[in-house]
């Protein structure tokens, strides 16, 4: 036995992971051989997918055999990471596994269709068959694919029918979803979608017993399509058939909240919103004619709220997803749930105990309305707009932003926008708050904004996108050469120009805006230049009306230790390539800027949010790293007018530092009130500071969660009336905590189905004068209307 060592011949921008390997001494056949016994057997090769580490990797193993030894590998990937491989065996080997973890660009929507191509060749020349294997950019989990309604082992009737359901989910979207049958009942069904697809579905079918059925099991095995094609199978039931019971039977009825994760349980710990659903099956071999719940305030006590369905009582097992409407306004509100069912021949049951005693279902009635993306995705931000009573979601994985009407509780229309759209901010009309017919929106995974406006066509229509610049710094300084000579380097550093999160502003003389001035965070790529080539993007402003921009370095003035790097600044518009100097290596004064280089980035995520009156803007930013920094942003203070480059608005790096020292903490999420006197910086708990972020008190909300936002009226310590007062966060619990902003207290809970995962935006819906919460939770997206009359005791 004898090692051997595989060279791999690599071509593109990936690696893959291939390790010496043991194998028997065999010589490798000479491909040029005329021997008429030589080896006529092609070697073998398979293809198989790998749980990936993480989400920019694609994993995958490629197994070769041969009977004698193998010559050469190839393998080739299209589509998200494109490169080839090709290994050679300079001594025998006939069985290998060479494993592949090829990186792919950040800026590769997770998801992308991953094609792998491989061959392989043995000694003798025999060429292998080609093995394909279809992957994706992404940490995706496989495919769940379930039959929800009956459990295996429930009876079906010659005769008589059934209704089955099968759910299923895949992060490759969804195509297909049907099922198999074999037994004592032969055949198929399946329901093809149209694109978009989702991610996320489930079906109904009815499966007819004929009457001259023979008696025994039958299997029903679920299965799922994705959108690359694959087919996955899920874990099959059995039923069994036999023929018509006696007239005497009595329903047997299951049933379960679908908000709760435990199937078949609502469980004494139920947490259900006024409109919500309960899911009712139930079997009988005579058949169901009713299915249907009772809700009660009391246990045994007057029914306050119900629901049925009525069937033709051919159906032996019946599935029925109801949607309630309760009639409750105070929350929490305990109340009583059971579900029941009534058979052809009139005979009623409720869902039982295992004792056999009927089930009641304590359940406690919650704030809010929690609905799924309709074609699922990701939320990545939210604003409420109050002229149009409506809330808009940028959805980053569907391209698209969500319409939520609240008059209705429903969706409407989507609006198309451009690639992975992350920010939203509205378009400033005046300094009194007043939002504009236009919605701007970051196109993350390109370098524009879209400008939405909201008459056009039912949701509203994207009319145009604003192309931002390609803005570069550049660092001077001088060294010394190993001769002695002075030299002056200057060195490139080219960003990202990709916008992530927005904050409007505007410059106002009398009220209304004379010019929007959008700050903006920008998303980073590995492409950027060294020493940010990793998680580092930047902070700007942008003048809508003027085309002009700014570059913030103002948080990195000052020398870093053993170098003085003076900065230059150049924009480059992206129509024509016109070149501005933002900031000049030196003035016509002969002044420059001396900047500690690596401060001028900001970690991805960078959080970013316009006070109410757009004036100002607060940034916070991101990353799993304690020691965040935190940043303000006064678009009133304008330019230094002795030194046009330096925008006074922006926060000296002597306040950054300052709230470092007087926090040291990860920041989660940020949040500003209306008129900007206050802003809060979510972490370990929530900071809240000044506008020259001076430390103003802390509050003590929990340090799992991220959302954080103020009362839409409030105006700072001294905020009046009381109301207004106070700012609203997640909670590790199924709640939103109410907390005073003077004294830092909490004052109230709202309760609520789930746990805020996401960012929590509030707004006044002035139809009604109540509050509007919107927060990302994960199962959806919840949106609690709420009466204005919260209010603090706290001096």
């Amino acid at each position: 036995m004898t090692i051997n060592f595989v060279n791999a011949i690599r071509r593109g921008g990936a690696y893959a992971l291939i390790s010496g390997v043991l194998a028997l001494g065999v010589a490798a056949c000479d491909a040029t051989s005329t021997d008429t016994n030589r080896d006529a057997a092609a070697p073998t090769i398979d293809v198989s997918r790998v749980q990936a580490a993480n989400d920019t990797t694609v994993a995958f193993n490629v197994d070769v055999k041969d009977n004698l030894g193998i010559k050469s590998v190839h393998v080739e990937t299209l589509g998200g990471v494109s490169t080839v491989f090709d290994t050679t065996f300079t001594t025998a080997v006939t069985n290998i596994q060479i494993p592949f973890a090829l990186s792919a660009s950040r800026s590769v929507p997770p998801g992308t269709p991953v094609l792998v191509v491989a061959s392989a060749v043995d000694g003798a020349g025999n060429v292998s068959r080609v093995d394909t294997l279809r992957l994706t950019v992404g940490f995706i989990l496989p495919p769940v694919i379930r039959v929800t309604s009956p459990a295996s082992g429930t009876v079906a009737v010659v005769g008589k029918s059934i209704v089955i359901s099968i759910s299923g989910k895949s992060g490759l979207k969804v195509r297909a979803l049907g099922y198999n049958a074999t037994g004592a009942v032969t055949t198929a069904d399946s329901t093809a979608f149209n694109s978009p697809l989702a991610d996320s579905v489930s079906i109904q079918d009815t499966i007819a017993i004929p009457a001259n059925a023979a008696p025994g099991p039958l299997t029903i095995t679920p299965f799922l399509r994705d959108s690359l094609g694959v087919r996955t199978t899920g874990t099959p039931i059995t039923l069994t058939v036999q023929t018509v019971a006696s007239s005497n039977t009595v329903p047997v009825v299951n049933a379960y909240c679908l908000n709760i994760p435990s199937a078949n349980s609502c469980g004494h710990s139920a947490r259900m919103e006024v409109s919500d659903t309960v899911h009712v099956e139930a079997t009988d071999q005579t058949g169901i004619t009713v299915l249907g719940y009772e809700v009660r305030g009391t246990p045994g006590g007057p029914i306050q709220a119900s629901g049925q369905a009525t069937s033709s009582g051919q159906v032996t097992s019946a599935i029925r997803t109801f949607t309630t409407s309760l009639p409750y306004t105070n929350f929490p509100t305990t109340v009583y749930l059971q579900t029941f069912a009534i058979n052809s021949n009139g005979t009623k049951a409720y869902s039982k105990l295992a004792s056999g005693a009927d089930r009641v279902d304590t359940v406690t009635i919650v704030a809010g309305v929690t609905r799924a993306l309709p074609l699922g995705g990701e939320v990545a931000d939210a604003l409420y707009h109050s002229r149009f009573d409506r809330i808009y979601l940028s959805n980053i994985a569907r391209n698209r932003v969500e319409v939520f009407n609240l008059a209705d509780s429903s969706f409407k229309a989507p609006v198309i926008v451009g690639s992975r759209p992350w920010g939203l901010s509205a378009w400033p009309r005046d300094r009194n708050g007043t939002m504009g017919d236009t919605i701007l929106v970051a196109n993350s995974g390109g370098t524009n904004i879209s400008y939405i406006n909201l008459n056009g066509g039912g949701s509203g229509t994207e009319v145009f996108r604003y192309d931002l610049p390609n803005i570069i710094a550049f660092s001077i300084t001088t060294t010394r050469s190993a001769a002695g000579v002075l030299i002056q380097q200057r060195t490139k550093f080219d960003f990202s120009d990709r916008p992530q999160y927005l904050a409007a502003t505007c410059k106002s003389a009398g009220g209304a805006c004379s010019e929007v001035v959008l700050a903006y965070s920008t998303t980073p790529t590995p492409g950027q230049s060294i020493p940010f080539t990793e998680n580092n993007g930047t902070l700007r402003w942008e003048n809508l009306t003027t085309r002009q921009s700014h570059f913030f370095f103002e948080q990195a003035v000052g020398q870093g230790a053993d170098r003085a790097d003076t900065l230059e600044v150049i924009r480059y518009d992206a129509n024509d390539n016109t070149a501005t100097i933002l900031l000049p290596f030196k003035d016509p004064q002969n002044r420059s800027t001396v900047v500690t280089v690596p401060r001028l980035a900001f970690r991805d995520t960078t959080f970013v949010r316009n006070s109410g009156n757009f004036r100002r803007a607060v940034f916070g930013e991101g990353g799993r790293v304690m020691g965040s920094r935190a940043l303000s942003f006064d678009v009133d203070r304008g330019l230094d007018p002795s030194y046009p480059y330096f925008d006074l608005g922006v926060s000296g790096s002597q306040d950054v530092t300052d709230f470092i020292a007087n926090s040291f903490a990860q920041v989660k999420g940020v949040a500003i009130n209306f008129d900007g006197s206050l802003s809060a910086i979510r972490a370990d708990s929530t900071y809240v500071l000044n506008p020259a972020l001076r430390l103003q008190g802390v509050i003590g909300t929990t340090a799992a969660n991220a959302g954080i936002d103020f009362h839409p009226l409030n105006t700072g310590p001294n905020s009046f009336p009381l109301n207004t007062r106070l700012s609203f966060a997640a909670s590790s619990e199924p709640l939103i905590e109410i907390f005073d902003t003077r004294c830092y207290q909490r004052v109230a809970t709202i309760p609520i189905r789930d746990p805020v995962i996401g960012p929590i935006k509030a707004a006044f819906r002035q139809a009604t004068g109540q509050l509007v919460l919107v927060a990302a939770t994960g199962r959806g997206v919840v949106i609690a209307q709420l009466p204005n009359t919260f209010t603090t005791t706290c001096p």
